[in-house]
């Protein structure tokens, strides 16, 4: 059986992006994406490029991440989340600051916190 961090690897594309209950305009995110390799990922196109590591604890329920940024603007910083994964989708919730982990998949004024809808990018058949 695969491990999660096996299933995250690859090209991800944002499908929708909230903030402390804000909705954000998709245009913000349209070609924004996440690329995990390894226990590394890679956030690009959100005006900025991020890098780090991937922590996963998938015997949490909700099952656990931190994200512990190395490069880019957030280098030196945490954020703590939750996600799943069902099939091609990847749900995220992340504190986008403080220690707080979120306990569920909302993003609320206020909170910190943003949920993330991610979306596998299938490799085209050549």
């Amino acid at each position: 059986m695969p491990q999660d961090i096996d299933l995250l690897q690859g090209s991800w594309s944002i499908k929708s992006l909230a903030l402390e209950g804000q909705e954000m305009p998709a245009a913000m995110f349209v070609n924004a994406s996440m690329v995990v390799q390894g226990n590394r990922f890679t956030s690009l196109g959100m005006g900025t490029q991020y890098q780090g590591t991937l922590e996963l604890d998938p015997f949490a329920n909700p099952h656990q991440l931190s994200m512990n940024f190395d490069a880019g603007p957030e280098k030196g910083n945490v954020n703590l989340g939750i996600y799943e994964i069902t099939g091609d989708i990847w749900k995220l919730s992340i504190a986008t600051r403080g220690s707080l982990r979120p306990s569920t998949f909302v993003s609320a004024p206020g909170t910190g916190a943003a949920l993330e809808i991610l979306q596998r990018v299938k490799a085209s058949a050549e």
